[in-house]
């Protein structure tokens, strides 16, 4: 019984995934671009140097996890925290009882 509804879930959540790529699919013009090849350049922001990498945005939650972040931020000075992407039910299906389906 767990497996068939593990695999209806999945099926599901792989259905609603494909209708929404499918139904924000849309076609545009073609858009030309020219580049001066001899015009003044300007350095590249390395935005990257500025971001703290962390895990799930759930995690914000803990108070653990706010104050290691304070000590990270008075330390390095990041300018912003890019989470992970995860799908959608990671959150709820982490907390489930590993027991139960």
């Amino acid at each position: 019984m767990c497996a068939l509804r593990n695999t209806i879930r999945s099926a599901v959540a792989i259905a609603s995934f494909a209708l929404t790529a499918a139904g924000s699919a849309q076609t545009s013009a073609p858009v030309n671009v020219t580049v001066d090849a001899r015009a003044a350049t300007t350095p590249f922001p390395h935005f990257w140097e500025q971001i703290f990498g962390s895990g799930r945005a759930i995690l914000s939650l803990r108070q653990s996890y706010r104050d290691d972040l304070r000590t990270v931020k008075d330390v390095t000075d990041f300018d912003a925290v890019r989470f992970q992407a995860n799908p959608p039910t990671t959150s709820l299906t982490s907390t489930r009882s590993t027991t139960a389906c």
